[in-house]
């Protein structure tokens, strides 16, 4: 089904991005990033008269894509191995990349709960999970259900088939189609995807865990000169932007 799902993302972003006019600039960003993307786009044509067409996916699907021959002016990728190995293979611009953003994970729910006012530590997470089911993404495609997993562990709590109360979802957003559709009481999702109205969202202490950064870069063969899109990135303009999508903006 994975697989399946990958082909299918792969297909629409190649015929997306092929068919988006040159004078039009094509950003490709990760699933969590979209609605942060969208509202950078309009705040873009508002200002240039330039069109911002964003196309998501993970970051590694993305880069498959464009060494396919899919177009891409600028990449918002996960930095990690994969972003490493797409400068090396020249799919991306080595000498444009640069820390862009960090995301973090929050607890999010459809029913207000007692929850400490400021991160959640692991004491905090136990009492708020306890007899509730809880989704999360999968471990295996998504960083948040990544650190969910190993925050889980902490509390003695096993992600497997055998554990009913842990529901799992193919990526963070699914985690949030899971609460809205009453399958699952509570998740652990990206800060940007508990920004979308819920009742409980408490930050999540990942003390231990290593940042979760993107970057953004050119891809190796823009049709429009990207340079001006980079440095609207770090006018004030943009930077509220995208703290209000709940990321944190890297100087």
């Amino acid at each position: 089904m994975r697989s399946l799902l990958s082909t299918v993302m792969c297909a629409a972003i190649l015929l997306a991005a092929s068919a988006a006019q040159a004078r039009d600039l094509v950003v490709y960003g990760e699933p969590t990033l979209e609605r942060a993307l969208r509202s950078i786009g309009t705040l873009w044509q508002a200002r240039t008269g330039t069109r911002l067409n964003v196309f998501v996916a993970p970051s590694d699907l993305s880069f498959a894509q464009i060494d396919r021959g899919a177009r891409c002016d600028v990449i918002f990728a996960l930095a990690g191995a994969a972003t490493d190995a797409a400068a090396r293979n020249k799919i991306i611009q080595a000498d444009t990349i640069r820390p862009a953003l960090r995301n973090s994970l929050a607890l999010v729910g459809t029913a207000t709960s007692a929850a400490p006012s400021g991160e959640a530590a692991t004491a905090d997470l136990t009492k708020l999970i306890a007899g509730k089911r809880l989704a999360i993404a999968n471990p295996e495609r998504d960083v948040a259900g990544a650190r969910a997993v190993e925050l889980l562990r902490a509390i003695g709590v096993a992600v497997d088939d055998s554990n009913k109360s842990v529901a799992v979802a193919e990526s963070s957003p699914g985690v949030v189609s899971l609460l809205t559709t009453n399958k699952a009481q509570l998740g652990i999702v990206y800060a940007t995807d508990a920004t979308t109205g819920f009742k409980l969202a408490v930050p999540l202490a990942t003390s231990g865990q290593p940042p979760i950064d993107y970057v953004v870069a050119t891809a190796r063969d823009p049709a429009l000169d990207p340079q001006p899109f980079m440095t609207f990135l770090k006018s004030a303009e943009a930077k509220a932007t995208f703290k209000s999508a709940g990321l944190a903006p890297i100087d």
